[in-house]
């Protein structure tokens, strides 16, 4: 049972698998409160973190604008999924893997390290939060931040806990041909990367329209010529073009920010 709301999908099975899960799920609720049981006092702390965790995001996306890689990096790491496989965690999903070097070296992943070590600072603040929830928090608190809706969600995820049990590569689609799995054209990739996780056409096409939140980078997808800073960059990816309704500095990062990673 997700420790912060009341569970909402059928209970799982008592196969040895679902059984490793909620293992794991119990490690989030051990007792340190006289008078509340096990589930509500560690409930209650895991709340507070992940409010103050919130905090933190907002603080670090209004400073530096990081709000599309955050929601790229929960997006690569609950995108790994198939429904078809039942047990956990071979399934993938937002179960935290990402954190591995060994899958932030897929090469649809490229860049994502810098979106993982900003929340390390968050995470280790907070460390009853696990990695799993953290970045989805990030992403959804990122989306919000940005102007979109305040997004449902549960917390409990649990973590995968080594790199062997990181998801193979290629379950996210490709940029260009030859596609992994054997499809002939573009459309036909896309629909069986997302059918695989249960979408269908209308859904896909809604969910590649987060691309919008951000833009591409030649040192990080590597399918634009355009990179980090004035020089390589288009007239409204340039540093110092202003596209936050606030009118804030910055498209992206804010050049002061840019500079300090640039060096």
């Amino acid at each position: 049972v997700p420790p912060c709301h009341p569970p909402t999908e059928k209970p799982l099975s008592s196969s040895p698998n679902s059984m490793e899960r909620l293992k794991k799920i119990a490690q989030h609720l051990s007792p340190s409160a006289e008078g509340l049981s096990k589930t509500e006092t560690k409930a209650s702390k895991y709340r507070e973190a992940l409010l103050g965790a919130r905090e933190e995001i907002i603080k670090m996306v209004e400073e530096i604008n990081c709000n599309p890689i955050l929601v790229r990096l929960a997006w690569h790491d609950a995108g790994t999924y198939d429904r078809n496989v039942k047990a956990w965690p071979k399934c993938g999903g937002a179960n935290g893997s990402i954190r591995f070097d060994l899958e932030l070296g897929h090469g649809a992943n490229a860049g994502l390290v810098k979106a993982v070590n900003y929340l390390k600072r968050i995470k280790s603040k907070y460390p009853i939060v696990s990695w799993a929830d953290l970045i989805q928090l990030a992403s959804a608190t990122s989306i919000e931040h940005a102007g979109g809706p305040k997004i449902p969600m549960i917390y409990g995820r649990v973590d995968v806990e080594t790199k062997e049990q990181c998801p193979k590569e290629g379950n996210l689609p490709g940029a260009y041909p030859p596609f992994g799995d054997g499809a002939t054209d573009a459309a036909r990739h896309l629909r069986n990367v997302f059918y695989r996780m249960g979408f269908n056409d209308r859904e896909i096409v809604v969910l590649s329209g987060a691309h919008t939140i951000g833009r591409a980078f030649k040192e990080r997808s590597g399918v634009v010529p355009n990179g980090y800073g004035e020089d390589t960059a288009t007239k409204f990816t340039c540093p110092f073009f202003k596209a936050r309704s606030d009118g804030k500095e910055g498209i992206g990062m804010p050049e002061s920010v840019l500079k300090r990673q640039l060096e």
